[in-house]
């Protein structure tokens, strides 16, 4: 009887085992399910962004070529209560108006005082840029000006990428919170090009180490559960 029980609680270890070698083999080999590649810094260097969660916009869609979208992503870094986007447009030198509108209560509308809108004022110059960016909310009622949050491509880079970090404060935002966000360059006073609506629930990353150790926990859990109930 003695010798039993021991067999049965060496395979319930070995059956967790294998089950967590299974999972770590699978988030290896789909690294971007856990982790991104590098963490987001705003400097104007935009290799950062691969691996980040990013969509592509038809081009030739917009009222101009200054004003036409190609492509926005969004991250966030772990222990890092800021929202991170990245918007890109067909390279210029000319001065564009961009905004990103987030609706924040996800109930399919951005009109409501929780929403939120950031105007993004992008002015490519020589060997740098000049970039403004306001925040209003869902009603059009200026909130503030964001200093320094903002970092855009030189004309000498070729003017088309921008990226900005929004505190979740300022977004009226918790961690996990669902909302929806989608990208729009003006042309004057009226809208020129809409990116694709997305929903995104921004949140800290876990990080490969500790996501490993939370499943490895749960793998031996359950197989210490299931030995129970056979017992």
């Amino acid at each position: 009887m003695k010798f039993k029980m021991i067999r049965n609680h060496t395979q319930r270890i070995c059956t967790a085992i294998l089950l967590i070698l299974g999972i770590v083999q699978i988030f290896l080999a789909c690294p971007q399910i856990v982790r991104a590649a590098v963490l987001i810094v705003l400097d104007g260097e935009f290799n950062d962004w691969a691996g980040q969660a990013c969509f592509s916009d038809p081009a030739g869609d917009a009222a101009s070529p200054q004003t036409d979208l190609l492509s926005y992503c969004f991250a966030t870094n772990p222990n890092d209560p800021i929202a991170y986007f990245m918007v890109e447009r067909k390279p210029s030198n000319k001065s564009v108006e961009i905004w990103l509108r987030v609706d924040v209560n996800n109930d399919g509308s951005y009109q409501s005082s929780q929403d939120r809108a950031i105007r993004i004022q992008y002015k490519p110059q020589g060997n740098h840029d000049s970039t403004t960016i306001d925040l209003f909310n869902g009603t059009n009622q200026f909130l503030k000006n964001l200093p320094d949050v903002g970092w855009g491509e030189s004309n000498q880079d070729g003017g088309a990428k921008i990226e900005i970090g929004i505190l979740f404060t300022d977004l009226g935002i918790s961690v996990g919170q669902p909302l929806r966000l989608f990208f729009q360059s003006m042309q004057g006073d009226e809208p020129s090009d809409n990116t694709l609506e997305v929903q995104w629930s921004p949140a800290d990353g876990l990080g490969l180490p500790i996501l490993a150790g939370l499943l490895a926990s749960a793998a031996l859990w359950m197989s210490v559960q299931r030995g129970r109930s056979r017992a």
